[in-house]
C-alpha cells in the first residue's frame, strides 16, 4: 500500500479520536482533547533531522560521532518478527540483518538515522514495566518527512496517537508516545522547519501607552503582538516573545533580570543578549515609532533579526516623555 502523505494538520478527512482511554506507565487514564488534537499534528515536510541532515551512510564521519555518544540498546521482544517489522515498517529504522552480533538469543540488529544501533533480541516473557519502577520509554527521532508517514501508519494500524507533552512543547516540535508490540513505551519525535520559522502575530500595529509611563528598567509583555516591551538607558525595545533557538514562547523572570525559555532552559537579558542555553542570536526586534501623544507604537507586522546589540537599536523617545519619566 502506498504512503498517503496527510495534511498538514494530520487529520485529513477523518475526525480525531475521542473519548477513549489509555495505558501508560500501568495507569489508565483517558487523555484531554488538547493531548489528542497534538497527537495528530504533523509538521512541515523535510527530510533534515532536527533542522540538520540525517546521516544514514556507512562510511565514517559524522555519523561515527554519533555511535561515539550511544552504541546501541537492547529491547527484548517476544516475536523477532513480529517486531522487526513494526520497527522497520512503523519506525523506518533501517534493518541490518539478523543475528549479526554475540548474543547467544535470536536477535535483528536495525539502525536509526543518527547511526545507533537499535538490537531487538528474543525473550519469552519481555517485561516493559519492571515491579518497583516508574516504567522506561525509547525516544526515536525522524525527519518530518518520516514523521508524517508515521502518523499515516498509526492510523492504518489502528493506533491512538497522544502527544502526553504538549502544553511543553514548543512551536515546530512534535511527538507522540505508542505502545509496541511488547507493549515498550515508544515515544516518536521531531522537528519540523517551523521550529526556525519567524513568526508573527498578526496584531497590527500595537499601541503600548504613554512612552512617559514607562520608567527605566521597565518590561511589560503584550500577549496580542506577542512581544515584550523594555525600557533601558539607551531606549526602548520592542523584543518578540519567541526564542530564537526552536520558536518558544518567553516567560520574564523579574527577579532575575531575565528572559527565560522553559521549553529548553534558553536564557536571555533585558537587551535580548543569550546568557545561557541552546541559543545562539539575540531576541528579534520589531520597529518602535511615537504617536503625536508621545504613545509607543509596535509594528509587529515586521520583524528583524539581529547578530548582537547595538545601543543604536534601542528608540528614544520624544523628548518631553523623556524628561517626565526622568522626574518620577
Amino acid at each position: 500500500m502506498a504512503d498517503e502523505e496527510p495534511t498538514k494538520d494530520g487529520k485529513q478527512t477523518e475526525e480525531v479520536p475521542t473519548g477513549i482511554s489509555a495505558t501508560y506507565g500501568g495507569t489508565t487514564w483517558v487523555p484531554d482533547a488538547f493531548q489528542l488534537e497534538m497527537g495528530y499534528k504533523v509538521p512541515e515536510p523535510s527530510d533534515l533531522l532536527h533542522g540538520r541532515q540525517a546521516d544514514r551512510s556507512d562510511g565514517a564521519g559524522s555519523r561515527q560521532e554519533w555511535i561515539e555518544a550511544l552504541s546501541h540498546i537492547v529491547i527484548g521482544v517476544r516475536d523477532v518478527e513480529r517486531s522487526e517489522e513494526w520497527y522497520t515498517n512503523f519506525l523506518q529504522l533501517d534493518l541490518l540483518g539478523r543475528d549479526l552480533t554475540a548474543e547467544e538469543r535470536p536477535h535483528t540488529v536495525l539502525r536509526t538515522n543518527g547511526g545507533e544501533l537499535v538490537i531487538l533480541v528474543e525473550d519469552e516473557n519481555p517485561v516493559p514495566l519492571r515491579p518497583g519502577t516508574m516504567g522506561m520509554h525509547h525516544s526515536f527521532a525522524l525527519t518530518p518527512n518520516q514523521y508524517r508517514r508515521m502518523v499515516q501508519r498509526a492510523r492504518d494500524y489502528g493506533y491512538q496517537l497522544v502527544n502526553l507533552r504538549a502544553v511543553r512543547m514548543a512551536h515546530g516540535e512534535y511527538e507522540v508516545t505508542i505502545p509496541d508490540p511488547d507493549g515498550h513505551s515508544i515515544e516518536v519525535t521531531t522537528t519540523g522547519p517551523e521550529a526556525a520559522e519567524i513568526l508573527r502575530s498578526d496584531a497590527g500595529v500595537v499601541d503600548c501607552g504613554p512612552a512617559s509611563a514607562y520608567k527605566v528598567g521597565a518590561v511589560k509583555l503584550f500577549v496580542e503582538g506577542n512581544f515584550f516591551i523594555v525600557r533601558l538607558k539607551e531606549g526602548f525595545l520592542a523584543m518578540s516573545q519567541w526564542c530564537t533557538h526552536r520558536n518558544g514562547l518567553l516567560a520574564y523572570q523579574k527577579a532575575h533580570w531575565q528572559f527565560l525559555c522553559p521549553f529548553h532552559q534558553a536564557t536571555y537579558n533585558c537587551r535580548g543578549e543569550t546568557t545561557g542555553g541552546p541559543a545562539t542570536l539575540p531576541l528579534r526586534l520589531h520597529p518602535i515609532s511615537f504617536s503625536l501623544e508621545g504613545h509607543i507604537l509596535v509594528d509587529t507586522d515586521e520583524v528583524n533579526s539581529r547578530e548582537h546589540f547595538e545601543p543604536a537599536q534601542a528608540v528614544q523617545p520624544p523628548r518631553r516623555e523623556a524628561v517626565a519619566a526622568s522626574a518620577h
